[in-house]
C-alpha cells in the first residue's frame, strides 16, 4: 500500500513541476517575487534576501533553492516508491529517475515563452534529487 501511495504522490509531485515549468517567465518572475517579499519580512534572513536582491541576485537564489527542493522531493517520493529491502536499487532508480525527468522539464521549457532549457538547471535539480535520497537513505538505514 504504501509503494502505491509513494507511486501516486510522485506521479502528482511530477505534475506540480510540469506546472511550475509550464508557466511564462513573466508569471514565474511573479511567484518568485512574492516568495522574496514573504522572506524579505523574516527577521535576519529578511535582512541577507533584501541584500541579495538589492545586488540582483535574489530571484535566482529563490529560483534555483525551488529547483532544489521540487527534485529533492521527486526523489524521496520516487526513493520510497521502489524501496523494499534492496537500498542500491532504490537509490539508482530514485536518481535516474529525477535526472531523467529534469532533463525532460527543461526541454519542455524551450518551448514555453520567455524560458529556456539549461543544463545548469539539470544539475541542480540532480543536486537536489541527491539530498533528497541522502536524507532517505540515511532515515532508512538509521530507524
Amino acid at each position: 500500500m504504501r509503494k502505491k501511495i509513494c507511486i501516486a504522490l510522485a506521479i502528482i509531485w511530477m505534475g506540480v513541476i510540469f506546472y511550475m515549468s509550464n508557466q511564462p517567465a513573466s508569471i514565474s518572475s511573479i511567484h518568485s517575487g512574492n516568495t522574496i517579499n514573504i522572506i524579505s519580512k523574516l527577521p535576519i534572513i529578511g535582512n541577507i534576501m533584501d541584500y541579495l536582491t538589492s545586488i540582483n541576485i535574489g530571484e535566482f537564489i529563490v529560483r534555483k533553492c525551488a529547483h532544489m527542493f521540487s527534485y529533492c522531493i521527486l526523489a524521496i517520493f520516487l526513493f520510497m516508491s521502489v524501496y523494499e529491502d534492496n537500498i542500491k536499487k532504490a537509490i539508482i532508480i530514485a536518481f535516474l529517475g529525477t535526472f531523467l525527468y529534469a532533463c525532460s522539464d527543461e526541454f519542455h521549457q524551450l518551448f514555453i515563452p520567455g524560458r529556456s532549457g539549461e543544463f545548469r538547471d539539470v544539475m541542480i535539480d540532480s543536486t537536489g534529487g541527491i539530498i533528497g535520497i541522502v536524507f532517505t537513505t540515511f532515515i532508512v538505514k538509521y530507524k
